[in-house]
């Protein structure tokens, strides 16, 4: 199966080191101005205390100095962060819409939607955080307290050794607290994902719903999991509060030691007062910073699950493609031969499946339902791929195809028409991308849609809603067909389009469906009668075989 290389879900990281470099060398020339800073104010202190006469305005113009080179440091750390963060934002969000439109049909069938979006908000959110604060935020801790301590080891030796002592045993106790913090996170992403697919399955079938009185089972569901979510706030809460305790002892007992410590070493001489107010001043510039690193490890530890959620989906194999983008052209269009399909290994759905469509002709397959028919479309749309036998279409195999080249010699107007939040005239453009008006207009007159959006309030800009809600089930099925007049395919795919309208619209519709049938090839699932009338081939279909192939010279 072709793939375009793995993915990583740092990549952008990668990408983009030199504006994390510039971000790491702006945090040490800030750090180390004040590392200056201090310890001029130590010489000037240990001078003071030797008796030495102290000239204020010759310490004025290297502080001025050191002041404004922090105050341009600290400006450069910010900008080189937010644009550190802006870019792999915009890369990471960009990888995974790329990734979501190569990645087979059968992922969306069987992964939750409310999982997915969870995945594409909720987690996108939280790794966004981990870029431009969390990880920014670790690099400054890590640079400052190697810049401090390299100063501290060259003051005294056993100051640093007594300050590195302190911390390695509280950090690994608070490296535990991550541990289950991860395990806590990963359970609460779960439990999110359960309630994002209860409740958009409670409000896409909302009629259902409110018709058969559902709301205690509903009700009933989602309970049950916010219980379940309570439960794992009430033990993520628990470990939140011995983090922020960790986070106290880290921030105040290795401080504390140090302190005492320091006032030893300058009892005994070892120490002079400047260096003792210098390494007072810069230990409370490493204390608050390692101290945050309990609340870090554990925050790192939670984005570490979106990250890896989000890894599954860069992670999914894509659509297998070809190279070919072949000419429409020939007398056979489509050719199956001795397809078997199943969409598991253990449920066998198409046996043996043969059929010749030549141009130009109109076939219908008519049967039962689940009797295979529908299945036969989404392999000619390349959806799914048949585990044995060959599909040729223009009389090249299908894997040869490009098939975004494929796609677009077929016209789809499907039973489920999907309209997409937006105007009369985006969504019928989308047959077309780039369509000018008049071609809009002139697809819909064609599909017998122009008259009725011209009684819309606002005509082709009226807002059609979410899926189309402030349209009839007609008027959509006309925008449907209208978009595939705009496309303009050699080859349309008929899956049931009148089921779902009443005898009189569906007359209207029959009309349109004849006007775009001219001079194309025709695939037609349908129940009715009417729908087949022009039909020149019949294939019925009966637990996943075609029991009867019937051709026609006359209509019916």
């Amino acid at each position: 199966m072709k793939q375009t290389g793995r993915q990583s879900i740092m990549n952008p990281i990668k990408k983009y080191w030199y504006w994390g470099l510039a971000y790491m060398l702006s945090t040490y020339a800030l750090t180390q101005i004040i590392v200056w800073g201090s310890s001029g104010i130590a010489a000037a202190t240990d001078r003071l205390f030797s008796g030495e006469a102290l000239i204020l305005h010759e310490l004025i113009a290297p502080f001025i100095i050191l002041m404004l080179a922090g105050g341009l440091a600290a400006a450069a750390k910010s900008y080189t962060k937010n644009s550190l963060s802006v870019l792999t934002q915009a890369d990471i969000r960009n990888m995974l819409v790329s990734k979501l439109v190569r990645i087979p049909y059968s992922y969306f069938d069987t992964e939750g939607t409310g999982t997915l979006m969870n995945k594409l908000l909720s987690d996108i959110y939280q790794l966004e955080s981990l870029f431009s604060e969390t990880i920014p935020e670790f690099l400054v801790i890590i640079i400052t307290t190697v810049t401090v301590c390299t100063y501290i080891g060259i003051q005294n030796p056993r100051l640093l050794l007594v300050t590195l002592l302190c911390y390695p045993p509280l950090l690994w106790l608070a490296n535990g607290m991550g541990g289950k913090a991860g395990q806590a996170a990963a359970a609460r992403r779960r439990l999110y994902d359960e309630l994002g697919n209860v409740s958009y399955d409670a409000i896409q079938g909302i009629l259902v719903g409110k018709t058969f009185n559902l709301y205690e089972l509903q009700k009933q569901r989602t309970f049950h999991i916010i219980e379940q979510i309570v439960e794992n706030e009430r033990g993520r809460t628990l470990i939140q509060a011995v983090t922020f305790f960790m986070e106290h002892l880290v921030r105040w007992i290795p401080r504390l030691v140090c302190y005492l410590f320091c006032l030893y070493e300058l009892v005994m001489g070892r120490l002079s007062v400047g260096v003792m107010l210098a390494y007072v001043m810069l230990l409370d510039r490493i204390a608050a910073p390692l101290g945050s690193i309990p609340r870090f490890l554990m925050d790192i530890r939670e984005y570490r699950i979106s990250a890896q959620r989000l890894q599954e989906v860069l992670d999914q194999e894509e659509e297998p493609s070809g190279a070919g983008c072949f000419e429409p052209e020939g007398e056979t269009v489509i050719e199956l031969e001795h397809i078997d399909f199943g969409y598991s290994q253990d449920r066998e759905i198409l046996k043996d499946i043969n059929l010749t469509v030549r141009s130009g002709s109109n076939i219908a397959f008519v049967g039962s339902s689940g009797s295979g028919k529908s299945t036969v479309m989404k392999l000619l749309c390349g959806f799914y791929y048949p585990q044995k036998g060959s599909y040729r279409i223009y009389g090249h195999d299908f894997h040869e195809w490009n098939l975004q080249a494929l796609r677009s010699n077929i016209g789809l107007v499907s039973q489920n028409v999907f309209l997409f939040p937006g105007t009369v005239a985006e969504n019928i453009s989308y047959g077309k991308p780039g369509a000018s008006r008049e071609e809009i207009i002139d697809a819909c007159r064609k599909a017998g849609a122009h008259d009725f959006i011209m009684r819309l309030p606002m005509g082709y800009e009226t807002e059609v809603g979410e899926r189309g809600a402030k349209l009839s089930g007609g008027q959509k099925q006309r925008l449907s067909i209208a978009r595939a007049f705009l496309k303009d395919a050699p080859i349309l795919l008929l899956d049931e389009p009148t089921s779902a309208v009443d005898v009189e619209t569906e007359a209207g519709i029959q009309e349109a469906l004849r006007k775009i049938s001219e001079n194309r090839t025709v695939i037609t699932i349908a129940h009715r009668l009417s729908t087949i009338e022009d039909a020149d081939e019949i294939y019925e279909f009966d637990n996943g075989q075609i029991v009867r192939h019937t051709i026609r010279k006359e209509g019916i």
